[in-house]
C-alpha cells in the first residue's frame, strides 16, 4: 500500500525524482519515507478505491526465479507471430472486405490496416526493449500493471484472455469449414457431414450451432503446447513454412490468371467503404503482441522480441497486399466467395489440384493459428499467478516439460467449449474489440513510460479520440470532423511532452502512439455497438474475479518495511 506525494511537475524534478524505470523518488509532505533505492516510498494505507491503481516496481518482476526455460530464438517468435496471425482473419475476412466494402480497393484497406497494426507494433517494440520490461512475460498485462495501475493490469489480462480463447475458437471453427470443404471437393460427402454444423438446443432452451470436430483440433493442439516450448515451437516453425510456402502458390499461380478489367472501378464503395474493409481485415493483423508473452522463455529478448514483433508486422503487410492484388485481379467483384474465396478462385479456373492446396493451406493455417492461442495465453495467466491476482496453480510449471500445464490445460478446455457451441460472427468481433482495447491500454503505457505525469491529458485523448472516431464514422468523414481529430492530437502532443530518459527508440515523440489510438478506436466503432456491448459484458464479468479474489490475493498487499537502504526522511515543512 503505497502512497507517494507529488513534486513539482518541472522537467527537472520529473527527471529527478521519478525515473523512467517506475519507481519513485519525491520529495514528500511530513511524515512520509523518502527512498534511496528503487522501492517505492510508503506512507499512509491508501483507501480501497486508491489501491485500485498501485503500480508494481518494475524492480520487482526481475531477479526471481521463473520455472519457464529460455530456448526461443528469433526465427521462432517471427513463426510464433506468423503463426498466430495467419489463419481465418485472412482466409475468410478477405471475401467479405472485397466483395461488401472496398472492392479491388482492398489492397488499401491491407495497407491502412497494416500501418495501423505497425504504429501499434511500435509501441509494443519499445516497452518489449525496456532493459526489465522485456525480460519478463506478460505482454500487455506487465505493461499495464507498472504503469497504469492493477485495475488496468487485471482488466488487460483478462481482455487477453477473451482474445486468445474466442480467436482460438474462430479459427478452430474455420478449420471445420475448410475441412468440410476439402472432403466435399474430394467426394467424401460422409466424411464431410462429421464437420457440418448442426443446431443445438442447450438447456433452459438456449439455442446455438454445434461444430463437432472443431473441439477435437483444440484438444489435440492442447497435447501438443503441453510437451513442451522447444518441441511445440519446432511444430509450428514447420507450420508456417508450410503456411508460406502454401501462400506463395496462390500469389505466383494466381498471377498468371489476373485479369486488368477486374480492378475497374478500383473503389466501387469510396474512400468510407476502403475504411471499412481495413477494419474487417485488420482482424487478420491480431496476435502478433502474443510475441511478447513469450519474453521468459527466449533468449536475449530485449533485442529478440522488438525484432520479432516489427518483423512480423512487414512480412504480413507484404503477404496480404500480395494476395489482396492477385484475388481481385483473378476474380469479378461479383464471383468473390466469401467463405473461401482463395481456394474457390482457383476452383472457377478449372484448377482443382491448386484449389485443394490452398484449401491444405488454410487448414494448416487454422491449426497453427490455434496452436498459438493455446501456448500465449498460459504464460500470461503465469505472470498473473506470479502476482497473486489469480490462484496460484497457474503458476505451477512441470518440471519435464518446463510448461505452465494447468494454464495449457484450461486455455484449451475454455477454447474448445466456445469452438463448440459459439457463433462464428460473434467470436471474431469480440476478439476484435478486446484485442484493440489492449493496444490502446500499451500505446498509453508507452506514454505513461516517457513521461508518467501524462495520465490526466493521455485519459482525456483516449476518451475523446473515442467520440471523434465515432463521429467519423457515422458523419461520413465530414472535414469538420476530421480537422477536430488532428486539432485534438495536435493538442495532446504538446501537451504530453516527452521526459529525458535512455529508452527513446520511437521518433516524433508522441505522436505514433495517439495516432494508433486514434485508429484503434475508429476500427472498435466500425464493428458496431452489438459487439461493444458483448465486449463490455465479458469484461465486467471477468472483473468479478478481480473484485472477490484477485484484490485480496494480491502481492503487492504484503506489508513494505524500511530496511537501511530506505531511512526515514526527517520531518519537513517544504512540500
Amino acid at each position: 500500500q503505497v502512497a507517494v506525494c507529488r513534486a513539482d511537475r518541472s522537467s527537472a524534478q520529473r527527471q529527478a525524482y521519478w525515473r523512467p524505470s517506475g519507481d519513485y523518488r519525491s520529495r514528500c509532505s511530513p511524515g512520509t519515507m523518502a527512498t534511496t533505492d528503487s522501492k517505492i516510498a510508503l506512507a499512509m494505507p491508501l483507501g480501497p478505491f486508491e489501491s485500485l491503481m498501485r503500480r508494481k516496481p518494475i524492480e520487482d518482476l526481475i531477479g526471481g526465479k521463473t520455472g519457464l526455460k529460455r530456448c526461443l530464438g528469433l526465427a521462432d517468435v517471427v513463426a510464433f507471430g506468423v503463426g498466430v496471425c495467419v489463419g481465418a482473419g485472412l482466409f475468410v475476412t478477405i471475401g467479405t472486405a472485397a466483395k461488401h466494402a472496398a472492392g479491388p480497393a482492398v489492397v488499401l484497406s491491407f495497407a491502412i490496416a497494416g500501418f495501423a497494426a505497425f504504429l501499434t507494433a511500435l509501441c509494443y517494440a519499445e516497452m518489449a526493449a525496456h532493459p526489465k520490461l522485456g525480460q519478463v512475460t506478460g505482454s500487455a498485462y506487465t505493461y499495464a500493471y507498472t504503469t497504469l495501475g492493477e485495475l488496468a493490469a487485471f482488466t488487460n489480462g483478462w481482455l487477453l484472455s477473451l482474445g486468445y480463447i474466442f480467436g482460438g475458437a474462430s479459427v478452430a471453427r474455420g478449420w471445420a469449414y475448410y475441412t468440410e470443404g476439402l472432403l466435399l471437393v474430394a467426394g467424401w460427402p460422409v466424411a464431410a457431414s462429421a464437420f457440418a454444423e448442426r443446431p443445438l438446443l442447450l438447456p433452459f432452451g438456449i439455442e446455438c450451432v454445434l461444430s463437432p470436430m472443431a473441439p477435437v483440433l483444440v484438444v489435440l493442439l492442447t497435447v501438443v503446447a503441453a510437451a513442451g516450448t522447444q518441441e511445440s515451437s519446432t511444430f509450428n516453425v514447420v507450420m508456417a513454412c508450410i503456411n508460406l510456402g502454401i501462400i506463395a502458390i496462390f500469389i505466383f499461380g494466381g498471377a498468371e490468371e489476373v485479369s486488368s478489367s477486374n480492378y475497374r472501378p478500383f473503389m466501387p464503395f469510396g474512400v468510407t467503404g476502403v475504411v471499412q474493409g481495413a477494419a474487417i481485415v485488420y482482424y487478420a493483423f491480431l496476435g502478433f503482441e502474443g510475441i511478447t508473452a513469450m519474453a521468459e522463455e527466449t533468449k536475449d529478448p530485449s533485442r529478440t522480441i522488438p525484432l520479432g514483433v516489427v518483423l512480423t508486422i512487414v512480412l504480413l503487410i507484404i503477404v496480404y497486399m500480395c494476395i489482396a492484388a492477385v484475388l481481385v485481379g483473378m476474380v469479378p467483384l461479383s464471383d468473390i466467395d466469401d467463405s473461401a474465396p482463395l481456394a474457390k478462385a482457383f476452383d472457377d479456373r478449372g484448377s482443382s489440384l491448386l484449389a485443394v492446396l490452398v484449401s491444405m493451406g488454410a487448414m494448416n493455417c487454422c491449426m497453427a493459428n490455434t496452436l498459438c492461442s493455446t501456448m500465449g495465453l498460459p504464460r500470461i495467466l503465469y505472470r498473473m499467478a506470479e502476482d497473486g491476482l489469480l490462484p496460484t496453480q497457474f503458476k505451477e510449471v512441470n518440471p519435464t516439460t518446463k510448461v505452465p500445464v494447468i494454464g495449457v490445460v484450461a486455455t484449451g478446455v475454455a477454447t474448445a467449449l466456445f469452438a463448440g457451441l459459439s457463433d462464428f460472427t460473434a467470436l471474431l468481433t469480440v476478439t476484435s474489440i478486446a484485442s484493440l482495447l489492449v493496444f490502446n491500454s500499451v500505446c498509453v503505457a508507452k506514454m505513461l513510460l516517457r513521461d508518467p505525469w501524462a495520465l490526466a491529458p493521455v485519459g482525456f485523448y483516449t476518451t475523446a479520440s473515442f467520440a471523434f472516431a465515432a463521429a467519423l464514422w457515422y458523419f461520413s468523414w465530414h472535414y469538420w470532423v476530421v480537422g477536430m481529430a488532428l486539432t485534438l492530437t495536435a493538442v495532446a502532443m504538446v501537451w504530453v511532452r516527452p521526459a529525458q530518459h535512455e529508452l527513446n527508440l520511437i521518433p516524433f515523440g508522441p505522436l505514433v502512439p495517439l495516432v494508433a489510438i486514434l485508429a484503434n478506436n475508429i476500427m472498435i466503432v466500425s464493428l458496431g455497438p452489438k459487439a461493444m456491448i458483448h465486449t463490455v459484458l465479458a469484461t465486467l464479468a471477468g472483473l468479478t474475479i478481480y473484485i472477490f479474489y484477485g484484490r485480496k490475493h494480491s502481492t503487492l498487499n504484503a506489508p513494505q518495511t524500511a530496511t537501511e537502504e530506505t531511512p526515514l526522511a526527517p520531518r519537513s515543512t517544504n512540500a
